[in-house]
């Protein structure tokens, strides 16, 4: 995340990936949808919606999501949030990873999370959902070797957007529509956005050598995987090291 598009490539290496991706925000959207049908709907997950990584696989090919760096970053990504194989929450997932589908500001990329996280379209959002949706951007960054928030942080962040707003229902949910820039103004976003939060994780699995600057980019579009001594090629294929390549373009529908 950055605070304008000219600069989100600047300060974090999510941001800086989602140059080199292909994936467009309708594509991530049917890819969430795709895989929402493929679900195990068991409520066992917060959304009531547990996807196993076959179908994840399965979804993408279907979805025509196989030109790199997409098909690898996703799967990749998919193996770290799946740690214990058992699948992951479907929804939270797509949270996690849909900064990868947009290179615009922060704004920009916090109202697409919500809006993907949201797949009834009902314009709401709930505490707990929030609180939910800006933690799994926050793991995704640390998979990059990003600066994150601590948990606390979180709480503060979505507990000052909900004080004051009129609550719908009994759910504690309010409209979210004109109510994100206010998520992006705070200070603690802004530090998130500017690689400054305040911790880094240190159970990365791998982490990609970046350019810092869109410019850089453009002139030397090699993204190199390299993995932590400690990953467990037994059981993660995020053990294996490659080299990615891709074009640097702001194609249409990329943003």
């Amino acid at each position: 995340m950055g605070n304008n598009a000219s600069n989100t490539s600047d300060r974090m290496a999510i941001s800086a990936m989602s140059h080199m991706m292909n994936i467009t925000k309708p594509q991530l959207l049917q890819l969430r949808d795709n895989c929402i049908s493929a679900s195990i709907n068991d409520g066992s997950t917060p959304s009531g919606y547990k996807l196993r990584r076959e179908n994840f696989l399965q979804a993408m090919r279907d979805s025509r999501i196989s030109i790199e760096p997409d098909y690898q970053v996703l799967e990749k990504l998919f193996t770290m949030w799946d740690r214990n194989s058992y699948g992951v929450d479907t929804l939270t997932f797509f949270a996690a990873i849909s900064p990868l589908a947009s290179i615009m500001d922060v704004n920009t990329k916090l109202q697409y999370a919500i809006e993907v996280y949201d797949h009834k379209k009902t314009g709401r959002v709930s505490r707990i959902s929030l609180v939910r949706i800006l933690q799994a951007i926050n793991e995704t960054s640390s998979y990059f070797g990003d600066k994150v928030l601590i948990p606390r942080q979180i709480v503060v962040i979505v507990d000052d957007l909900f004080d004051g707003e009129n609550r719908l229902e009994d759910d504690d949910a309010i409209q979210y529509e004109g109510r994100v820039e206010k998520i992006a103004s705070h200070p603690f976003v802004m530090e998130f956005s500017n690689n400054k939060g305040s911790s880094r994780r240190r159970e990365v699995h791998f982490f990609y050598s970046l350019a810092t600057s869109s410019r850089a980019l453009a002139s030397r579009p090699y993204i190199f995987v390299q993995t932590s001594p400690n990953c467990n090629a037994s059981t993660s294929t995020s053990c294996n090291q490659g080299l990615f390549t891709a074009s640097y373009d702001r194609k249409g529908g990329h943003t």
